[in-house]
């Protein structure tokens, strides 16, 4: 099948420019056994660091910012003083768009969406997509919630169709009440596939900051509400 060619391990770059996390050793704070430092990148003005750190409900990823004399580090978000939008890594989108599950709509407003198909406000965002579709264009990746029992499946239906006409369709019929991914069947070489690019889509989400579905950015990483998206 076509889509089985299409479909390659990957470890997107999604976020441009990382730098050597080494030099960030030596900062106390972040040498300590339970804070680990992921990734770093150079703003020019301020260093953006991704940290791992434990929390009750497991390891989570957090931003933080160290100054260049690595003095001070700042958590949270950074802002640039003239502008006063978040300082963000640049995004790499020839790889979110080589890499999206499915590429809807044929706007120029280019979004990320991040979207589990059995999620209730997934559901309602994606009965919107039809009255979008000239306006934006939109990355799909498949995030599956662990208390969606269906979720992956229904994602596996969409990812299976060959051609983005066909997804498009899976998705859009399945938010309107098709049930067609309960008969879905494949092999275990693509179903491992798919649990691959899943885990990727995950790793992605992280990235971004994703705590829900479904979340919505623009093409410089920012947040955006998706029932406002085309207003």
């Amino acid at each position: 099948m076509k889509f089985f060619t299409l479909l390659i391990t990957l470890t997107l770059s999604l976020l441009a420019g990382d730098i050597d996390i080494k030099p960030f050793a030596s900062i106390p704070m972040l040498s300590q056994p339970h804070i680990k430092v992921l990734k770093a990148y150079d703003h020019g003005s301020i260093y953006e660091l991704q940290l791992e750190v434990p929390t009750p409900r497991g390891a989570q990823r957090t931003p933080a910012f160290v100054t260049k004399d690595k003095k001070v580090v700042l958590l949270g978000e950074a802002m640039d003083a003239s502008t006063g939008d978040a300082i963000k890594r640049p995004i790499d989108m020839e790889a979110i768009r080589k890499n999206a599950d499915l590429v809807f709509g044929a706007g120029s407003e280019e979004y990320i969406v991040f979207t589990d198909p059995e999620c209730p406000y997934c559901v309602k965002f994606e009965r919107m997509w039809p009255s979008l579709a000239e306006k934006v264009k939109l990355y799909v990746f498949f995030m599956p919630l662990s208390n969606h029992a269906n979720a992956t499946r229904m994602s596996y239906h969409v990812m299976k169709q060959e051609g983005q006409i066909s997804k498009a369709k899976a998705i859009l019929d399945m938010a309107n009440g098709d049930r067609s991914f309960e008969r879905l069947t494949m092999s275990q070489q693509i179903s491992d596939l798919f649990a691959q690019k899943i885990d990727e889509n995950k790793a992605l989400a992280e990235e971004f900051g994703v705590r829900g579905t479904p979340s919505v950015f623009d093409a410089k990483g920012a947040s955006v509400m998706w029932n406002r998206l085309g207003q």
